[in-house]
């Protein structure tokens, strides 16, 4: 990338995010360094190093939390789709704009968040349909890199606990990147960049000194509020990228 002080500040400003939430990185780098003129590959390439590392940390962090046998299914099949779907994308010059879904979900998961009676309605439609909502995730997120989109709904639907929530995003997090990279590096290898894998340390760092602290320090209701504000905005950005 040529402006690389642009690029490391994006890096450190979005690890902040990913050490409070489980993701930030690739949720709000990838629609950054696209607008930036960047191409698809060569953002997967630049952001995913950094986002893997930070996942790395946090789920060894909580390895106590547990860590279902159901779980680990779902993340089977998960990484199936998401290697399927990018493949595809590496392999063409296919495009999906999936924007205005997983901005109405996103807004939709923060009103949700208001009222009790919305969260059980998806409790319930995640408990019959949960696999196959799994399988669109890893779509979604093979083709646009975006499935924190659909990720974010589902721990916070699965989850009240702010450790809990963060770890599963975190867990599914980790999976992406390193089922990403090493898709990029069989298939496009040249989009694999020294830039991305030396901002790596930096996103670490943040997360060490500035980010896993602030999310200590955070009570619960406020964490709360933070995580119905991130998604709304997110959603919003989604919706809007087009028109700004």
């Amino acid at each position: 990338m040529d402006n690389h002080a642009l690029f490391y500040l994006v890096i450190a400003l979005f690890a902040v995010i990913q050490s409070v939430f489980g993701m930030g990185i690739l949720v709000f780098g990838t629609p950054t360094l696209l607008m930036l003129g960047v191409d698809f590959s060569s953002v997967l390439g630049l952001l995913l190093p950094s986002s893997v590392l930070i996942s790395l940390t946090q789920t060894l962090g909580a390895r106590r939390i547990a860590f279902p046998a159901r779980e680990k299914v779902n993340m089977l099949i998960c990484a199936i789709f998401v290697i399927l779907a990018l493949s595809l994308v590496l392999h063409s010059t296919l495009k999906m704009n999936v924007d205005l879904l997983v901005g109405a979900i996103l807004l939709f998961s923060a009103l949700m968040r208001f009222r009790l009676s919305l969260q059980e309605t998806v409790k319930h439609y995640l408990g019959k349909h949960q696999r196959a909502y799994i399988a669109v995730m890893g779509l979604i997120h093979g083709v646009t890199n975006m499935g924190g989109a659909l990720l974010a709904l589902y721990a916070t639907a699965s989850h009240r606990e702010k450790l809990e929530i963060r770890t599963t995003v975190s867990r599914y997090y980790l999976m992406f990147g390193l089922i990403q990279l090493a898709t990029l590096a069989c298939i496009k290898w040249q989009a694999l960049n020294l830039d991305g894998f030396a901002a790596a340390p930096l996103a670490l760092l943040v997360y060490l000194v500035v980010g896993n602290l602030l999310f200590k320090r955070t009570s619960a209701p406020v964490y709360e509020k933070m995580v119905t504000g991130f998604i709304a905005f997110y959603g919003v950005a989604v919706l809007t990228k087009g028109y700004l």
